[in-house]
């Protein structure tokens, strides 16, 4: 099932977050590359088998370090990487590599928030009286990707806090993701086609949600 926010949505808001929150992601595909302008050559592994899409990012070690979107999967061994976007959220299908940088054996992480990004989603069709077979039914799928991106900000820095020695500043990240989740909330209205014609015949208020822990 489609969520309603990608691993590269989260990039937008916190930039570093495929590092600094490996701990509590899931790893796809890791080992070293050779990145010549946008396209990054796997030396060993093999990118379908990882099931790596373009909903993802991969995440350059040293003389790099960063994380960029995949704009492409080109082979089993050859992708297409950009910087961010001008946009807070780039239009997927009309995206274009944007990058000049090089490197050889250069370390690569492919992570994801997938199981966060499900739970939220999730939560957020619940809000919405929505069944998950039913997702295509909200039309406006586009405005639930900021408070889902939030939410899952806000898990993220929970599960963090949760194993750290000095958890404060995780749990002062995950209280302000929870507001802003909050607020973004408030301002979304579901529009719902309850019988498939491409006119809402419901609008849904998400109104206040508490997200669960996982």
């Amino acid at each position: 099932m489609p969520t309603f926010a990608t691993d590269i949505d989260l990039l937008h808001w916190e930039p570093a977050i495929m590092s600094d929150a490996a701990g509590v992601a899931q790893t796809l595909l890791s080992g070293t590359g050779s990145l010549s302008n946008t396209t990054f050559t796997l030396d060993a592994g093999s990118l379908t088998d990882a099931h790596v899409t373009t909903v993802y990012a991969i995440t350059l070690g040293d003389p790099i370090n960063g994380s960029f979107p995949i704009i492409s999967v080109n082979s089993d061994t050859e992708l297409t990487l950009s910087v961010l976007y001008d946009d807070l959220y780039a239009d997927q299908d009309n995206a274009q590599p944007n990058s000049s940088i090089s490197g050889d054996a250069v370390s690569f992480a492919i992570r994801t928030f997938w199981p966060q990004r499900q739970s939220v989603t999730d939560q957020l069709l619940a809000a919405a009286g929505v069944d998950a077979a039913d997702i295509s039914q909200i039309i406006n799928a586009p405005m639930l990707r900021r408070p889902c991106v939030l939410g899952i900000l806000q898990m993220i820095y929970n599960a963090l806090a949760a194993s750290a020695t000095d958890p404060a500043n995780f749990l002062a990240r995950a209280d302000l993701y929870e507001r802003l989740f909050q607020r973004a909330l408030r301002a979304t209205i579901v529009e719902i086609d309850t019988n498939r014609d491409g006119i809402a015949d419901v609008k849904r208020p998400l109104g206040v949600v508490q997200l669960r822990r996982t």
